[in-house]
C-alpha cells in the first residue's frame, strides 16, 4: 500500500480539487501528505537587463510565495490529522514530481488531469500525461470540473475495477483489499466481453466464407461462453476479495470495446474510484491495458487510482 501522498499543485482552484480525495485517502490509512509546488526557473528576460542581479532575488520571492501559498492549503488538510510537509521547487514540473515519488518508496502521486497555464502555473493536462507515462508510482488522477459542477464534499462508496484475466491486470487487487474496508466501499469487478454483434463484426472483417454447426459454434453460442467464462473468473476473484476483508463485492459482465464499457458504466455509478493496472496482456479475450487505462483516465470523469504493473 502507499506510504505517503504526493500532491502536486500550481496555484489553481482546479489542481485543487483533487484535495478532498486526498484527505478521504489520507485518512483511509493515517498516511502523510507532500505538497508540492514547482516554480520557472528565473529566465534573463524575467530578470531585466541587470540579469544576474535580480535573478536570485525572484527565485528567493518565488519560492517564498509558493511556501506561503502552500502552507494555506497544509492549513486546510489539518483535519486528516496526518503529518504534512510542503516543498517548493525551481524548475520542470513533471520531472520534480516523478524524482520526488522516487524519492520514497510507496508513494501515492495525486493529481487533476487539467489546470490553468499562465504565469507560474502549469497546463496539468500535459503534466499529468508526462507523469502518468514516465512514472513507476502509484497514482491518483481525477479530471478537474467547473466552479459549477465541483463539491468539496466527495466520497468513494464504490470501487471499480476492470479485469481482462491477466496476472499483470490483478495487480490492482491488493490496493482494492486495502481500501474498500476503511472506504466503506462496495467493490464492483468488472470484464468486458465481445457481443455476438461484434463477434459477427470481426468475422464479416475477415471476409470468410463461415458455416455454423457441429464444429464451429454460433457467435450466439461463443458470445454465451465467454459470458459464462468471465462470469466464474470474478466469482473466484471475488471469493478472493471475501477472504481479505471486502464483503461487499459484486461482479459485472459487461459488453462492447472495453474502454468505452468501463467508461459507461463509471459514469452510470455516484461516488466511485475506478482502480486498474496500467498494462495487461493482449490477446484472446484480454485487453492492451494500457491503451484502456489512457481512456478511462481522459473519459470517465470520475477519480481513478492507476496502479503500475511489473
Amino acid at each position: 500500500m502507499y506510504k505517503s501522498i504526493l500532491v502536486p499543485l500550481d496555484g489553481s482552484k482546479l489542481a485543487e480539487q483533487v484535495l478532498p480525495y486526498v484527505s478521504l485517502l489520507a485518512k483511509a490509512h493515517q498516511t502523510p501528505i507532500q505538497l508540492l509546488r514547482v516554480f520557472d526557473p528565473v529566465t534573463h528576460e524575467l530578470a531585466g537587463q541587470a540579469g544576474g542581479q535580480y535573478t536570485d532575488r525572484l527565485a528567493t520571492a518565488f519560492r517564498n510565495d509558493a511556501t506561503t501559498y502552500l502552507g494555506q492549503v497544509a492549513t486546510s488538510l489539518r483535519s486528516t490529522g496526518v503529518e504534512i510537509s510542503v516543498a517548493a521547487l525551481e524548475g520542470d514540473p513533471a520531472s520534480h514530481i516523478i524524482s520526488e515519488a522516487e524519492r520514497h518508496p510507496e508513494t501515492l502521486v495525486a493529481m487533476t488531469t487539467h489546470g490553468r497555464s499562465g504565469v507560474g502555473r502549469w497546463v496539468l493536462g500535459s503534466i499529468t500525461d508526462k507523469v502518468l507515462h514516465s512514472t513507476t508510482s502509484l497514482m491518483l488522477i481525477t479530471r478537474a470540473k467547473s466552479d459549477e459542477e465541483f463539491s468539496a464534499e466527495v466520497s468513494l462508496g464504490m470501487l471499480i475495477v476492470p479485469l481482462d484475466g491477466s496476472l499483470l491486470a490483478e495487480q490492482s487487487l491488493p490496493y482494492v483489499a486495502a481500501l474498500a474496508q476503511p472506504l466503506d466501499a462496495k467493490v464492483s469487478l468488472v470484464r468486458v466481453t465481445p457481443s455476438v454483434e461484434e463477434l459477427m463484426g470481426a468475422i464479416s472483417t475477415q471476409q470468410m466464407e463461415v458455416t455454423f454447426g457441429a464444429d464451429l459454434p454460433s457467435p450466439e453460442a461463443l458470445a454465451q461462453e465467454g459470458d459464462g467464462n468471465a462470469k466464474t473468473y470474478l466469482d473466484r476473484i471475488k471469493e478472493g476479495l471475501n477472504q481479505q476483508g471486502a464483503t461487499s463485492v459484486d461482479t459485472q459482465v459487461l459488453h462492447g470495446t472495453p474502454a468505452a464499457a468501463i467508461v459507461d458504466f463509471a459514469r452510470g455509478a455516484s461516488d466511485n474510484l475506478t482502480v486498474i493496472t496500467t498494462h495487461g496482456r493482449s490477446g484472446l479475450g484480454r485487453w492492451l491495458l494500457g491503451s484502456v487505462t489512457d481512456r478511462v483516465v481522459r473519459d470517465s470523469g470520475n477519480p481513478v487510482l492507476v496502479v503500475r504493473s511489473s
